[in-house]
């Protein structure tokens, strides 16, 4: 028996291509901002030093006799511990909103490849009480599952080695270390497991049916349980194709970075040379540090452009997944169409063959014509038929929605 998750792979890549293709500037730059959100940006490269600035060595010891130097350790006081906690605090609520956000953009990309427009400002308006439900799902989860884990570790330790933890002898912190790493390991893969499907699964099913992560979850379980075998070779292929996206995806940063130091360096080497012959050593300093943060800021602006198109391909893998085991919850009935008829090479006709043949009732994505056609939020009338007529309703909208 053939399985709909091995076909998918190649309707993925035929469908990414029929986005993303021919080059849009604007889609793809937002599409950055989407996949920046999601927690697409990674430029911790290898041999990076995290030690701080300086060498790694510690300071000598003064001689013999010898005075003792002046005593630079920092003295607690109140000013200084508010400044510390003002600082936590700042940086907690910049991690909750930008996770928030986060949230809300994963509804903002499953729109974008339903109705194959990136509208972002649109989509914070319209999906950030979902955001907001499925952040906090994500927080539940991650504190039960750091509770589960401490009272697993803990408890080990305190039945061999009593209480408290200072207590304990060697031979007891090595076997709390020993279960420590199953523990992670098991739970990591179930709560990794959990967490994936839920943003490639349930997002969906939430979009489609205007649901809560709880009841949307309690709707595809039973999708799930229908098709295991469907859902357990999407787990595993989908494994594979993250390790192969990720050496791809950091091959090219590396030659990115590479790529972009070669001008910085004609540019800033002879320039900084100049400028230290003619005595500038300030000079020198703010043209290395204003050369630095545009070589990072071009660096990081590259890779999230870089992995556009393989994020892309990887949700829409899960959409096409997801759409095959229940065509119910298919989000991209017309990508669906399209790549199932013509190979979706048409890039410039999205509403092509493919979907005037799914509107004429021939059936390429194996669903019963106008089953699709539903709103994503039932409270918008501006949504009503969403599968239909897209591009009639795209030039209706508000301007400043696409900029």
């Amino acid at each position: 028996m053939s399985l709909a998750a091995l076909d998918d792979i190649t309707d993925a890549v035929r469908a990414t291509k029929r986005f993303l293709t021919p080059v849009d500037r604007v889609r793809w730059f937002r599409l950055a901002v989407v996949l920046f959100f999601l927690g697409g940006a990674s430029l911790s490269f290898p041999g990076v030093p995290t030690t701080g600035f300086g060498g790694g060595t510690d300071a000598p010891d003064p001689a013999p006799g010898a005075p003792a130097g002046p005593d630079i350790t920092p003295q607690v006081t109140p000013e200084l511990v508010a400044l510390i906690l003002g600082v936590v605090v700042v940086g907690l609520a910049a991690f909750l909103l930008y996770s928030v956000v986060g949230a809300t953009m994963e509804f903002a990309f499953v729109t974008a490849l339903r109705d194959e427009e990136v509208r972002l400002r649109r989509s914070v308006r319209r999906y950030w009480r979902r955001g907001l439900r499925l952040f906090a799902f994500r927080f539940v989860v991650w504190v039960v599952t750091v509770a589960a884990i401490a009272a697993v570790v803990l408890g080990t330790g305190a039945a061999l080695g009593g209480w408290p933890p200072t207590a304990w002898s060697d031979g007891t912190i090595l076997a709390v270390v020993l279960v420590a790493i199953p523990v992670f390991v098991l739970t990591a893969l179930v709560v990794g497991t959990l967490l994936g499907f839920t943003t490639m699964f349930v997002v969906p099913v939430m979009l489609v049916e205007d649901r809560g992560v709880l009841s949307a979850w309690r709707r595809f379980w039973g999708t799930l349980t229908a098709e295991p075998l469907e859902f357990l070779a999407y787990l595993v292929l989908s494994f594979l194709l993250g390790i192969g996206v990720s050496i791809a995806v950091g091959f090219l940063i590396v030659l990115l970075a590479i790529a972009l130091a070669v001008p910085f360096l004609i540019v800033g080497a002879p320039l900084g040379f100049a400028l230290a012959m003619a005595g500038g050593g300030t000079a020198v300093g703010a043209l290395i540090l204003v050369l630095a943060l545009l070589y990072g800021l071009l660096a990081f602006v590259g890779s999230l452009l870089i992995q556009v198109p393989f994020g892309t391909f990887l949700r829409y893998y899960g959409l096409f997944v997801l759409g095959d085991a229940d065509p119910e919850f298919d989000v991209i009935p017309d990508a669906r169409a399209a790549v199932r008829t013509d190979g979706g090479d048409d890039g410039d006709d999205r509403d092509g063959d493919g979907a005037a043949g799914a509107a004429a009732g021939e059936d390429p994505g194996g669903s019963t014509p106008g089953e699709n056609l539903r709103p994503d939020d039932r409270d918008t009338d501006a949504d009503v038929g969403w599968n239909v007529d897209r591009e009639d309703r795209g030039r209706d909208d508000d301007d400043a929605d696409r900029r």
